[in-house]
């Protein structure tokens, strides 16, 4: 009897024990598949941390070697000679490729005015320019340029309240910029650079828009220093007109136009009746009295188109143009008569003292065609009217086919 109850439970014994078994097998089976699931999925998050790690790192990398060779390219074509007005242009277009921005744009101050407005810009409205009216001190343009600081749209948005967006701001007029840098020149402002639509992490590369804008700064100040040397080097210290270098500079330049536009073009050689008597008489003070007079009285009495210099001492040239030798004599003598009748009043001098002026005239192609052609026509014609009497304009003679000259 306990022989027959034995086996049976032993049976049950050795049945659970194998069920037992492979419950605790199949447990550790799947706790070392969840393991492994885990580690898997770990060692995948790692490598995907790695792969966009690799990714960012290569974007850096590019991105910097971009800039290594984005940067001397400014730097060269900011150095060179260039007139003012081509500073902008390429300001906006090295700052679109460099940021890779559709929307770039220099503004400066509209002229006369406390407002601010677009000089050139790109990815702006087609009538904003020199146009739109912006309040200085509104928005992000009134917080860079009020700190002169480059402002980026985090700088912005974090003190805000201190530059509102009024109606004439950048962000009323649906600019959402990235970042506006000033660019100044001698301590003070010439305009401010605005960013707009930006693939790049513009907001890591503010010092490198501050180093562009102080590089654009350099470039005003370079060609602002040219220009004044140059400007000084073209004007006369004493009649405040053109030198005579510059007057043959412009010379040449508007016989090349008169020859491709075929127009007449006249050429007045005057000088002041005997001022070496004026001088010796009066002494050189009042000389440059009446020398700083006629440089006065020139530009004032020859129509807008026309340019005077003083060709050297008491000798002055006005260029006409365009003008037929007809018309040219008509302007010439009306000048002789205004001088005629002018007072010029002397220091120390009761009297007002009066000059008179002779003039020789060459006219384009008859008398001339070039510079030196015309000025030998005007300056024989010039010594014509000095001989016969002064205070007249005489005509350059045109030479017949023998040589002499055709009354």
């Amino acid at each position: 009897m306990g022989q027959e109850l034995f086996s049976p439970l032993l049976g049950i014994a050795a049945m659970t024990g194998t069920i037992l078994g492979f419950l605790i097998g199949w447990v550790v089976r799947r706790s070392r598949h969840a393991e492994e699931k885990q580690e898997f999925e770990r060692l995948m998050r790692s490598y995907q941390e790695l792969s966009q790690d690799s990714i960012t790192l290569q974007e850096e990398l590019t991105r910097k070697r971009e800039i290594a060779s984005r940067i001397p390219m400014i730097v060269s074509s900011l150095s060179g000679r260039m007139p003012i007005n081509a500073i902008p242009p390429i300001a906006v277009r090295f700052m679109k490729e460099f940021f890779h921005a559709s929307q770039v744009g220099f503004f400066a101050q509209a002229k006369g005015e406390k407002s601010f407005t677009l000089i050139e810009g790109v990815g702006f409205p087609a009538d904003w320019k020199g146009k739109i009216r912006l309040d200085p001190e509104a928005g992000i343009l009134g917080m860079a340029l009020h700190n002169n600081i480059v402002a980026t749209r985090d700088d912005y948005l974090a003190v805000r309240g201190q530059f509102p967006a009024g109606i004439h701001s950048l962000e009323k007029n649906g600019v959402s910029a990235d970042l506006v840098a000033p660019v100044s020149m001698d301590l003070s402002i010439v305009g401010a650079l605005v960013v707009g639509s930006s693939t790049v992490r513009i907001s890591e590369e503010t010092p490198l828009a501050s180093m562009i804008a102080d590089l654009i700064g350099n470039a005003f100040q370079h060609a602002t220093t040219i220009e004044s040397v140059e400007q000084k080097a073209s004007i006369d210290p004493l009649t405040k007109i053109f030198t005579r270098g510059h007057f043959i500079h412009l010379f040449e330049a508007e016989i090349r136009r008169a020859r491709n536009y075929s127009h007449p073009l006249s050429l007045l050689l005057l000088d002041i009746d005997h001022f070496k008597k004026v001088n010796d008489t009066y002494g050189h003070p009042v000389g440059d009295i009446i020398l700083t007079s006629l440089g006065e009285i020139l530009p004032k009495d020859i129509r807008r188109s026309d340019f005077a210099a003083r060709y050297g001492g008491e000798e002055f040239t006005v260029v006409m143009r365009p003008a037929s030798k007809e018309q040219a004599n008509t302007l010439a003598n009306n000048l002789r008569q205004t001088v005629e009748s002018t007072e010029f009043r002397i220091p120390g001098q009761e009297n007002p003292l009066r000059v008179t002026i002779s003039g020789g005239l060459a006219t384009f192609p008859e008398d001339g065609t070039s510079t030196t052609e015309l000025i030998q026509s005007a300056d024989e014609a010039l010594y014509e009217a000095k001989q016969t009497g002064r205070n007249r304009i005489v005509r350059a003679h045109q030479i017949g086919l023998d040589g002499s000259p055709v009354r």
